[in-house]
């Protein structure tokens, strides 16, 4: 009998997206293929079920002042990877990519795969040249889109045969909710007739691109009088997003529910799902709606145009073109039919292309091929 292989995840944290993608992948992985550890910097969520083990890092000690605390923060990754030998260290964000690849060179850990979320939009000069010097040392990069991947190979000199793309996926059927819409549309004061506009974003992201959709609400309005829009999400942000509200006089069709656990239940009751981000790797809030079967009205870039069929699932749109994006979902809220057989192929889509099951077995694959040395 083969024995699994054994992957330790390191990341800084659980939260957003890619958190939740990996539990969602390590969930629907087959454990007879893989055994799996998570270290990360910090906990995760008190509604989580955590399908694997999981260590959060305690702090090093020491003077936090960089690059103290990070040297600390190797030398305890070292002692800890040397004593449980993974066969793979599998790490996500910038610094846990650092510290595999100089685990990696100092003997620590054997192989080295990554994960890149985004196209690196917030990375300076110094990230970039960190990475640049040590582009040798992971054994995979994993693309959550082609646009991920070309700015992974434009920006780091990798060997191109190193960078893969698997693109973020999801269980093809929604999980099943509170059916009672009514009473959530009592709670939001929004009545039957009014079309639901919503975007789903972290408030504390300016690359999520939030005060854009905020702006774009007056527009929307002098056409689409009777539509209504949820912004959930959360973050520090909310006082000054709530007095953008204010300034901008759509206090009364604007709803900011704050972060929910029940966010399944507001695809179910969204007509349209927007998405004015900066940049964006493979979002999986548009799976999710896709999932929905609602339409979507996202900014054109990153992996978006890789979700998004324009004219089939939804539209593109520049970001920050506020103009542009107003019309895009003035047509959809104006057009009923069109919003019905747009949903009807996202949900095609994500059954065809987007699965979790996919990514489960493109990710063995992958560590198949590095055990073997290709």
């Amino acid at each position: 009998m083969i024995s699994p292989m054994k992957v330790a995840y390191l990341l800084s944290d659980l939260g957003g997206g890619t958190g939740h993608h990996l539990l969602e992948m390590l969930r629907h992985r087959p454990s007879e293929t893989w055994d799996a550890e998570i270290v990360s910097e910090a906990g995760h969520g008190p509604h989580m079920v955590l399908p694997v083990k999981h260590e959060i890092l305690t702090a090093p000690g020491g003077p936090a002042r960089y690059p103290v605390r990070q040297l600390l923060r190797l030398r305890q990754l070292e002692r800890r990877f040397r004593t449980t030998q993974p066969e793979i260290l599998h790490t996500y964000f910038f610094w846990s990519i650092l510290y595999g690849r100089l685990l990696k060179l100092r003997g620590s850990v054997r192989r080295l795969v990554e994960n890149r979320e985004d196209v690196g939009f917030d990375f300076g000069v110094h990230e970039v040249a960190w990475l640049s010097a040590t582009r040798h040392l992971p054994d995979r990069v994993i693309c959550v889109s082609e646009a991920v991947r070309q700015a992974v190979l434009q920006r780091e000199g990798i060997t191109p045969s190193k960078v893969v793309v698997v693109r973020n996926g999801i269980q093809p059927e929604a999980p099943s909710t509170d059916p009672r819409l009514d009473e959530l549309r009592e709670d939001l004061d929004i009545a039957g007739q009014n079309p639901v506009v919503m975007m789903v974003a972290n408030y504390d992201r300016p690359v999520k691109g939030v005060t854009w959709f905020l702006d774009a609400i007056p527009a929307i309005r002098r056409a689409m009088p009777q539509a209504r829009y949820i912004l959930l999400g959360g973050g520090k942000r909310q006082a000054e997003l709530r007095e953008r509200v204010r300034r901008l006089g759509i206090e009364d069709v604007l709803r900011m529910p704050g972060f929910r656990d029940d966010v399944q239940r507001f695809y179910e009751l969204a007509d349209l799902s927007v998405l004015t981000s900066l940049s964006e790797g493979l979002s999986i809030t548009i799976l999710e709606s896709m999932r929905h079967g609602v339409p979507v009205v996202a900014t054109r870039v990153g992996g978006n145009p890789e979700l998004v069929r324009e004219g089939r699932t939804g539209f593109l749109v520049p970001p920050r073109d506020t103009e542009r994006f107003s019309a895009a979902v003035v047509q959809l809220l104006r057009d009923r039919a069109l919003r019905e057989r747009f949903g009807a192929e996202a949900k095609s889509v994500v059954r065809r292309d987007f699965t979790l099951e996919r990514v489960v077995e493109s990710y063995a694959e992958i560590y198949r091929a590095v055990l073997a040395g290709g």
